[in-house]
């Protein structure tokens, strides 16, 4: 039985689309090359796990990518404006609670930018507790990141439900015995609890 939802933020809870965005102000060929060389690259991985800070992070990518550092310079302002509530899927948390789950974030997320969503948006004060990467040092798909999730808030992985948008989070989820919706398109999020929850468990979080 579902007794906790762990929800991931990016693309879940939270707008992520930088790609889509520079692919409306940019050239096609600036939008590829920076969403291959900084936003899925691993150094944007290491930022999240906190191995260093979003200021080094630009700085190293101004260094190595001149040839783009006017675009550069304008995705560094403009990220943290990307980052803004989904709110057909933040619009469920305070009916889960109502119905007695219990709510957590599992999310690869920068420091700074943690700061700045946590501090700008109220659906937070929904969650029961919050793993994120930057302050433990571990990130997804790492299972320690899971580990340290379970041990702190004592889940137990089979009645948790885990929400991630990307396969290798869900892959790893799976392996430790959680339930999950690997949530491809953040607008299928009520159709996937339905398939998973039943149909009647979806219409009370409507009402």
């Amino acid at each position: 039985m579902i007794r906790n939802f762990v929800f991931d933020l990016g693309r879940v809870l939270l707008d992520w689309e930088p790609y889509e965005y520079m692919l409306k102000v940019f050239p096609k060929s600036v939008a590829d090359e920076i969403n291959e060389k900084i936003f899925e690259s691993k150094d944007w991985w290491l930022m999240d796990k906190g191995i260093f800070s979003e200021e080094q992070l630009w700085e190293k990518k101004l260094k190595e990518l001149p040839h783009l550092s006017e675009y550069i310079v304008h995705m560094k302002e403009k990220v943290p404006q990307l980052l803004i509530p989904i709110e057909e899927n933040v619009k469920i948390l305070p009916k889960l609670k109502q119905k007695g789950f219990k709510l957590y974030v599992l999310s690869n997320f920068s420091e700074k930018n943690f700061e700045l969503v946590y501090s700008k948006y109220d659906f937070f004060k929904f969650f029961d507790g919050m793993v994120i990467s930057s302050h433990v040092k571990l990130a997804k798909p790492e299972k320690e990141i899971y580990l340290e999730l379970i041990k702190r808030y004592n889940l137990v992985p089979k009645d948790s439900l885990f929400i991630d948008d990307k396969l290798e989070n869900i892959q790893t989820a799976r392996m430790l015995g959680f339930e999950c919706i690997h949530l491809t398109d953040h607008r299928n999020l009520t159709e996937k609890l339905k398939d998973l929850l039943g149909e009647n468990f979806v219409d009370e979080l409507k009402d």
